[in-house]
């Protein structure tokens, strides 16, 4: 007759277990601050997410700057420019987003329109879409434009056809002088703006001496680049009042309000606001899009309405 397992070792090992259970369930429970704690800890971190891509990529900032140009004639003091850049439509930033910025920018009443490139991020048949909703912009003196690097998946001459359809003149390496069509003074006479676009500086061949050829001396230089750091191979020479630029999205995640190099093109001096280069000044717009990362944090999106000044105390 076969003897019966002994059952004194499995009851052991039950108690044994449920005792470990209690005690876990004890300890976890037992602390009811740190519980809460960390269930404050995720749903700051959800919130947080949530507002980087919900919220603050579709918050435009407007931004006034004024612009000190010495020499300025005074029929072009308070000389308006919209500056629009990185608009970067994709399915995240889609046409009625890029309605609104379009509305937006018509109600600063800007004298001439500047597109700094980067219009889409990765697919060129947004092309004609975006270009569609751009036609637009109204500005008494044009809207003119430049490319980024992200559209050079297009050949320069089917997107200056596209552009054209939409009332955009895309300069590359070339200008074009406009008369001022707003009198700010009584009797004044024919001031003139030269409008210099040059080629993206990771894609193309930025060249500020070839776009400025034959501009006349007389008029007040305004050079549209998509990568501000063109500004360094701007000369004295060129006489360029301000280039306007985009591209580093402000840096687009500034945890304590500071850029992350890695998404300002690695550069702090250049990665946005009013910037003082080797031979003129250089704004660089946090832009209105994003770029893959479909994040904005301590970084609003921006339409700039950029003024020429006179200078205080000139004749």
């Amino acid at each position: 007759m076969k003897a019966s397992p002994p059952t004194e070792a499995p009851s052991r090992w039950r108690a044994g277990a449920r005792h470990l259970r209690s005690s876990a369930t004890t300890r976890v429970a037992g602390r009811p601050r740190l519980r809460k704690n960390a269930v404050r800890a995720l749903k700051s971190l959800g919130g947080a997410i949530g507002y980087a891509a919900f919220v603050e990529p579709y918050w435009i900032s407007l931004t006034h700057v004024d612009v000190p140009v010495p020499g300025l004639s005074p029929e072009l003091d308070g000389y308006r420019i919209v500056h629009l850049t990185d608009i970067h439509h994709n399915l995240v930033s889609g046409p009625a987003f890029l309605e609104s910025v379009v509305r937006t920018a018509n109600s600063l009443d800007g004298d001439l329109v500047a597109l700094t490139g980067d219009f889409v991020t990765h697919n060129p048949r947004r092309m004609p879409q975006c270009f569609r909703i751009l036609s637009g912009l109204r500005a008494p003196d044009g809207i003119f434009a430049t490319r980024g690097n992200h559209d050079y998946g297009l050949p320069l001459d089917r997107m200056s056809r596209i552009a054209r359809r939409a009332g955009v003149r895309l300069l590359e390496n070339e200008h074009e002088t406009v008369s001022a069509s707003r009198h700010r003074i009584a009797g004044g006479g024919d001031a003139r703006i030269v409008v210099a676009g040059v080629g993206d500086l990771w894609e193309g061949h930025p060249n500020p001496s070839l776009a400025l050829m034959g501009a006349p001396s007389d008029g007040v230089r305004v050079l549209l680049s998509h990568n501000p750091q063109v500004a360094e191979i701007v000369a004295p020479w060129h006489r360029v009042a301000i280039q306007l630029s985009g591209h580093t999205h402000g840096g687009q995640v500034r945890p304590f309000h500071r850029p992350l190099r890695m998404l300002s093109d690695g550069t702090a001096k250049y990665a946005s606001g009013l910037v003082e280069a080797p031979a003129t000044r250089v704004y660089v717009s946090r832009g209105v899009g994003t770029s893959a990362l479909r994040l904005r944090w301590n970084c609003r999106p921006e339409i700039a309405l950029v003024v020429l000044r006179s200078v205080p105390g000139e004749p």
